[in-house]
């Protein structure tokens, strides 16, 4: 009866006790990893271009000219993140994502992504509307190899991607075009694909 009363007051008073590993910050944990701001499938030979295409395809290389998209992901760094480094980071899962052919994407940096929230509905469709990656794409940072279910597999990189200084309080936008012949690629928005990791 005694060992009982004694262990009971022992395991009271370790739960009371602080915890002896730093807490973190909540707004530092949810930095660690940042999900796209927006995420976009282009037509390339219609110029089409459609904001969050759950359930799509994303990345389209068949052959047939109009098919064929890519994706535009963009992601919106805050000033916290500033002087650190930042890493691309891109995973699939087998039961919800598709990736098929050579599944292989090129990535590109893209020179002027489409607006923020900051903007009004109407402005922000307008500028969608005549935003075109084509003419916005910007350096050729790699290839990724992107096998379900697995992380990419980085075939070449330049720049020094995946790593890279994060830009903070500003809007970076990467595109993911097909490599090879034929590719399919989709991955639930939000919840797979690409990521970017803080280091």
């Amino acid at each position: 009866m005694k060992l009982a009363a004694i262990l009971a007051s022992a395991a009271a008073v370790a739960l009371a006790a602080p915890n002896s590993l730093p807490e973190r910050n909540i707004k530092d944990r949810q930095l660690d990893l940042m999900y796209p701001h927006r995420t976009f499938r282009y037509w390339i030979n219609t110029q089409e271009l459609k904001e969050d295409p759950q359930d799509q395809l994303l990345v389209v290389k068949n052959g047939n000219p109009d098919d064929e998209s890519s994706c535009i992901v963009t992601f919106d760094f805050p000033p916290e993140v500033e002087g650190k480094t930042c890493r691309l980071v891109f995973d699939l899962w087998k039961d919800r994502d598709h990736s098929t052919g050579t599944q292989t994407a090129d990535v590109f940096t893209v020179i002027d992504p489409p607006l923020d929230d900051s903007v009004s509905v109407q402005t922000l469709k307008q500028n969608v509307a005549e935003w075109r990656p084509a003419h916005s794409r910007d350096q050729h940072q790699g290839r990724v190899k992107l096998p379900v279910p697995g992380p990419a597999e980085w075939i070449e990189s330049y720049h020094g991607y995946p790593e890279f200084p994060c830009p903070a309080g500003q809007l970076l936008g990467l595109e993911y075009v097909g490599a090879g012949d034929r590719v399919e690629v989709r991955w639930d928005i939000g919840v797979t694909g690409p990521r970017v990791q803080v280091l």
